[in-house]
């Protein structure tokens, strides 16, 4: 049982003394009395209330986190490993190539998304996604680069993420590589990692297939941490994954990031500012008979100079 707070305690006891006092008036304008065995019902209520834990802090001074967790992550009914298994094949996209228009265009997309993979060595380097962004486009494709940003709500902490996403008929298609990157946790089961090996290298699906895998995934977390004893990280629980995705966010097409064409612009500023400014060179040239007004040639000039070594010598 819960500890009770001192506050609702002193409560307790101003209600039990009131029932043992005699009866009061205590509102003559109504004409109503209140007999003792009305007080004595208010104050069992007011115990009743205060030992229910409802709406009462326990030890920790939390809400109970299963019962939060399960308003959130979907989580509602019982699923076993193979049926979760199967539903996250299903909507990973495994039966990418089953014919429909909807399989088809996933088809594209992941076949010039594993194009550019193939054209980088470290496809978790920064900007990869915006070059995956920018083949996209050059394909034809309406693709752009997406950046959620969240404040801290409740305990979950504020952040941001960026993910490509495609626009083909007014249907969007959200594309990940190594979506299973984000659902690593410390110390999974093996009943856990048979559902990260469902997930493909590369991911393209609807939003709403994937905020079905995110729940299934944050159930499968809490499940899987539950037995092994370790609290669930606030960046790890279903809310916070879901606002990586499903936040507001900005949409951009530019093949540079304003960031760095910010930066270029500074080094070309500062180029053209540092150092001395290069100015035109003039040549200047004497005619031939600018030495004969001091009484001397130039060609008899420079001969002195040869036949005697020295200046003393001509003065």
């Amino acid at each position: 049982m819960a500890r009770i707070p001192v506050r609702f305690n002193r409560i307790a006891a101003a209600f039990d003394e009131a029932a043992r006092a005699p009866p009061v008036r205590l509102c003559e304008s109504s004409g109503s009395d209140h007999s003792p065995e009305d007080l004595t019902d208010l104050s069992d209520l007011v115990n009743s209330f205060i030992e229910s834990n409802c709406g009462v802090e326990t030890d920790e001074g939390k809400i109970n986190e299963q019962e939060k967790e399960n308003e959130n992550d979907g989580s509602e009914g019982y699923r076993s490993d193979s049926e979760t298994k199967d539903t996250l094949k299903s909507l990973m996209g495994n039966n990418i190539c089953d014919g429909n228009e909807d399989a088809d265009v996933k088809h594209k997309i992941l076949l010039q998304t594993e194009i550019a993979c193939g054209s980088v060595k470290d496809v978790s380097s920064e900007g990869f996604k915006r070059q995956l962004m920018s083949r996209l486009r050059d394909q034809g494709f309406d693709a752009g680069l997406c950046k959620t940003r969240w404040e801290k709500f409740g305990r979950h902490p504020a952040g941001s993420y960026e993910f490509v996403d495609v626009n083909v008929n007014g249907t969007r298609y959200i594309i990940e590589v190594n979506l299973a990157e984000e659902f690593e946790i410390a110390r999974p089961t093996i009943s856990y990692t048979s559902l990260i090996d469902v997930f493909p290298q590369i991911f393209v699906g609807k939003p709403e297939e994937l905020k079905q895998i995110v729940r299934l995934m944050c159930r499968a977390i809490r499940e899987s941490m539950k037995s092994k004893d370790i609290n669930v990280p606030p960046w790890r629980r279903n809310g916070y994954m879901q606002a990586k995705w499903f936040a507001s966010y900005k949409r951009t097409t530019n093949e540079i990031s304003a960031k760095k064409a910010s930066e270029k612009n500074d080094a070309v500023a500062t180029k053209r500012f540092v150092g001395f400014e290069t100015l035109p060179m003039v040549t200047y040239y004497c005619r031939d008979n600018f030495a004969s007004k001091a009484g001397l040639k130039v060609g008899y000039l420079t001969a002195a100079f040869n036949a005697n070594g020295s200046i003393g010598l001509l003065l």
